[in-house]
């Protein structure tokens, strides 16, 4: 408590030197603090539920092989068929509830507005499994689930009541429709609820219904489709690894019913980035995340052991004073060091309020500039103990990394010589306080030269994504998107509609073209599977899409050989396919590609040989800035009617465009909901992960850049105050200003151009992880690798340059006078 004292009576001594430590450990502190609240949000932070610590995640992986040779997938991998659910949840010895469910079910709401929602599909225990039991009305019963598309009843979310329903409490019992169907409404989530994932649910249905709401596929009676994601209560006592243990014995039974089949069961704490997938990319992204805001901190605590070692040399007589009067070595080092975890402490409290602010701040950005298409997400990063010890940790380990050397040296003071000398900044070791100062501005410029270098990467390859050539045409393009299954449609009714849409958008006034497809460009839905070649051993993942007549020509994709898809392999599906020229190079180099053969589903007994009838430029359609992958082509077909999205070209704009297709689709059908886009708006879509990731890392930089500046200025300041005497001297012996001047500059410069230099090759080596948002540009780019280094140089410059100039202007006879 007397060190706590002391050191408080200190700082308070000190107000200017304490505010700038403060601030700026509680700007690097904060972001870090609050980086990992959103990371925890996502990853580590349980189910908003009662009881959510008891509460896991269970997934099946096939390692070593590709799963069961019959096996489909709807969703991710790591999900059960409803047959593999109920094994395990009857005979597993771990679970008090084991709840199965299918999240993001889109329905279209009916009612004078339709709309799109997104639901979830539970099992009957969903509810109480999550002790999350709905306060108005009920949750689901036995007899909701008893048979397949029996009664259909639904549980609202209480977002979704009050905001379409107003919170009438007299909804219960009655009725709303769902894809055109009535379903009775049971009961109303509990407030704050939003279901077991990242993406808000709207409403919950038995999985009994999922042939009413996803009338596309026979999911709940496909044995061999995982479908189905598994959250499950652990008994008291049991743990994790006891849970996948008595799950594997159940999964070696499949294993011994179906050949070919290895499964591996994992068992993780249940939280709302549950699927591995997801979480793992939220970790990845994460973690480089808190490396880059990492360097932000380092810089900071940087600052901040510069500062305490200026501080040391100005309290040397103090410090001698205390060893002569029988004060140890160790416990002027502990004094020291409380001074500066109390720093620390105070920085640290005020960043944890910052770190709070600022993230709830950063999600609100993603979440309002999200690009069309992309699913929102909900995330609860207010403060809970997880962030607070993770707070407090940093706070600790900040205090003891910029304390400890400053502390260790300041201890070490020569008696002797500090109490003989008479001048307040006299050094005795000054070579060796010059060696760590420049080095803490080494590391300060390396870590600013990094995120600059990351900043300036990012930005340009933002700016070639706007400029790109996509390799088909874009302008006055508008992309209509239907959700058929979601409205309620049959296959025969959905060709019907398509073809009264085509026949009535085309004869629009200033609409020229019409086309379809299953995928439209760049709009991040993609299809693919495994093509073989007859007679050669191997197969290749290929990407393909289903197509009109009209989408070459439409999009100015021009055939270079061969020919296109005629009207009746259009209609009728045909086996013939359309490769574009880097798939004809990769597959058949230096032969002729027309006339080939493609075997579809190669390791299916329902594989289909398709032949080529055409080859097409390449076009990034699929990935912007890539077209190399292997992509083909196929006719639309009538088994693909249900999926397939219109492309309209008109000459009066994309709004115009978009106000004629929408009033086309309220004519044939009122409760039809249509997604209107411009196709252009679609390149959006992939360069939002380079906007956010850029304007995070300029943010950074630019803090980072700020910090590292007034490290430089500062320790030029100081030395400069230090060296006052022998600049008088050099001046009285004729030295000239600018002589002093360049002095000093060359001096303050070179821990500048070394940590530039160590910056480069760090950033050289770690850039490649964004080859993914850089659009064509190379990680190793020249003009990033030389524009930013040199306006960090010249920044350094302008940073040295005024203390130096104010070294300059020093009066010999003033000087030598004082002292």
């Amino acid at each position: 408590m007397n060190d706590l004292k002391f050191a408080f009576r200190q700082l308070l001594r000190n107000p200017g030197f304490t505010v700038v430590a403060v601030l700026t450990l509680a700007l690097g502190i904060g972001i870090n603090a609050g980086i990992f609240a959103i990371l925890n949000a996502a990853v580590f932070r349980p189910l908003p539920v009662h009881g959510a610590e008891r509460l896991v995640s269970v997934f099946q992986s096939f390692p070593g092989n590709r799963g069961p040779v019959h096996r489909n997938v709807y969703g991710d991998p790591t999900r059960v068929s409803y047959a593999e659910y109920r094994q395990y949840r009857d005979d597993n010895h771990v679970f008090s509830d084991l709840i199965a469910y299918a999240p993001s079910i889109t329905a279209t709401l009916g009612g004078e507005r339709p709309q799109l929602v997104s639901g979830t599909l539970v099992s009957c225990n969903y509810f109480e499994g999550l002790d999350a039991r709905p306060p108005v009305g009920r949750g689901f019963i036995a007899a909701d689930c008893a048979t397949p598309n029996g009664d259909a009843v639904v549980v609202l979310s209480d977002d979704l009541w009050r905001s379409h329903y107003g919170a009438d409490p007299s909804l219960v019992g009655k009725t709303v429709t769902l894809n055109r169907t009535p379903f009775l409404v049971v009961g109303i989530g509990p407030a704050g609820f939003r279901g077991t994932g990242m993406e808000p649910t709207a409403f919950w249905a038995p999985l009994t219904l999922q042939k009413t709401l996803a009338r596309d596929a026979d999911l709940l009676g496909d044995d061999y489709c995982g479908w189905l994601m598994l959250l499950g209560r652990l008994k008291e006592g049991v743990t994790l690894g006891q849970a996948g243990a008595d799950l594997g014995v159940i999964a070696a039974r499949f294993d011994q019913t179906q050949p070919g089949r290895v499964t591996t069961v994992r068992v993780r704490k249940a939280s709302l980035a549950g699927v591995p997938e997801v979480r793992n990319l939220v970790v990845n992204v994460g973690a480089v995340t808190l490396g880059a805001v990492g360097l932000v901190l380092m810089i900071a605590c940087a600052n901040i052991a510069n500062l305490l070692l200026a501080r040391a040399a100005q309290r040397r007589k103090e410090i001698a004073v205390r060893l002569a009067m029988g004060a140890s070595r160790g416990r002027l080092f502990r004094q020291l060091l409380t001074e500066s975890l109390l720093l620390a402490l105070l920085g640290g409290g005020l960043g944890s309020v910052f770190a709070f602010w600022a993230s709830a701040a950063a999600v609100r950005y993603i979440q309002s500039h999200l690009p069309p298409g992309v699913a929102p997400f909900t995330l609860d990063v207010g403060p809970d103990l997880r962030v607070l010890v993770y707070a407090l940790g940093v706070t600790l380990i900040t205090g003891m990394a910029f304390g400890w050397v400053p502390a260790l040296r300041a201890s070490r003071a020569d008696l002797n010589l500090a109490m003989k000398e008479g001048g307040p900044d006299f050094e005795t070791r000054p070579r060796r306080g010059g060696i760590l100062r420049n080095g803490l501005i080494v590391a300060q410029v390396a870590g600013c030269m990094i995120l600059l270098l990351v900043a300036g990467l990012l930005i340009r390859g933002l700016n070639r994504a706007r400029h790109i050539d996509p390799g088909f045409a874009m302008k006055d393009i508008a992309a209509a998107s239907f959700d058929f299954t979601a409205a309620g449609y049959s296959r025969q009714r959905t060709e019907i509609i398509q073809r009264q849409l085509m026949e009535g958008i085309a004869a629009l006034t200033g609409v020229d073209a019409v086309a379809q497809a299953s995928a439209v460009p760049l709009g991040d839905s993609h299809f693919g599977d495994l093509f073989a070649l007859p007679g050669r051993e191997g197969s290749n993942p290929v990407e393909y899409n289903h197509v009109s007549t009209g989408y070459f020509p439409l999009l100015d994709i021009p055939i270079v050989r061969g020919r296109g898809f005629t009207l009746a392999e259009d209609q009728l599906g045909a086996p013939v396919t359309i490769v574009t020229e880097s798939t004809a190079r990769h597959l058949w180099p230096g032969s002729d590609p027309i006339g080939q053969i493609l075997r579809k589903g190669a390791l299916r007994p329902d594989a289909i040989d398709l032949e080529v009838v055409g080859v097409a430029r390449d076009a990034q359609v699929a990935h912007l800035a890539e077209s190399e992958r292997p992509y083909i082509y196929l006719p639309a077909g009538s088994e693909e009617r249900s999926r397939l999205q219109l492309l309209v070209h008109g000459t009066g704009g994309p709004g115009a465009v978009a106000d004629a297709i929408r009033l086309e689709v309220r004519k044939l059908d009122p409760e039809l909901v249509v997604n209107v886009a411009s196709l252009e708006a679609n390149v959006d879509l992939f360069k939002f992960p380079g906007r956010v990731v850029a304007t995070l890392s300029g943010v950074l930089g630019a803090l980072a850049l700020l910090l590292a500046l007034m490290g430089v200025y500062g320790m030029v300041s100081f030395a400069v105050n230090r060296r006052v005497r022998e600049i008088g001297i050099r001046m009285a012996l004729g030295a000239e200003r600018q002589e002093v001047t360049g002095l000093i500059l060359r001096q303050a410069m070179q821990p500048v151009v070394t940590g530039v230099l160590i910056g480069i090759l760090g950033c050289a080596a770690t850039s490649g992880v964004l080859s993914s948002v850089l659009y064509g540009i190379s990680p190793l780019d020249p003009l990033s690798f030389v524009c930013v280094p040199g306006f960090l140089l010249g920044v350094g410059m302008l940073a040295s340059w005024l203390p130096a100039r104010r070294a300059a202007r020093v009066d010999p006879t003033v000087t030598l006078r004082s002292e």
